[in-house]
């Protein structure tokens, strides 16, 4: 009975040990996300990519302008929702839901709307590669 409670207590502790030292927090997001920005009757496929930077993110944004290089992303912070800018463009604010990114966008010229859908990574198991 002695050696069945030692090795309940046993595997207790490293299953408690690998939690806290697993696999890092899921990241909801860092990646590339694709989706549609609409504006009164215009509406516009855009492409943004999130990575860590630091304590901080950085990103990327194509579309809505000429195509070509992309657009550094400024200001990005998560918290309970998420806020970034596109220098020039607009200040967008909203919030992520699993695999959906959705809210608000303002520019100088008014507010529309946004949602975006997660990519997979080429090395995502859902991709059943």
């Amino acid at each position: 009975m002695k050696k069945r409670v030692m090795t309940i207590v046993l595997l207790s502790v490293c299953a408690c040990a690998n939690v806290s030292r697993g696999a890092p927090r899921d990241d909801a997001l860092s990646g590339t996300w694709r989706g549609v920005v609409r504006k009164g009757l215009l509406e516009s496929v855009v492409l943004m990519e999130f990575s860590r930077a630091g304590s901080g993110y950085r990103g990327k944004y194509w579309g809505m302008a000429p195509l070509g290089a992309p657009v550094p992303l400024g200001r990005i912070e998560l918290g309970h929702s998420v806020r970034f800018e596109i220098p020039d463009l607009g200040v967008f604010d909203g919030e992520i839901s699993g695999e959906t990114m959705k809210g608000t966008l303002e520019d100088a010229q008014g507010s529309g709307s946004f949602r975006l859908e997660k990519q997979a990574d080429w090395d995502d198991p859902r991709l059943g590669t």
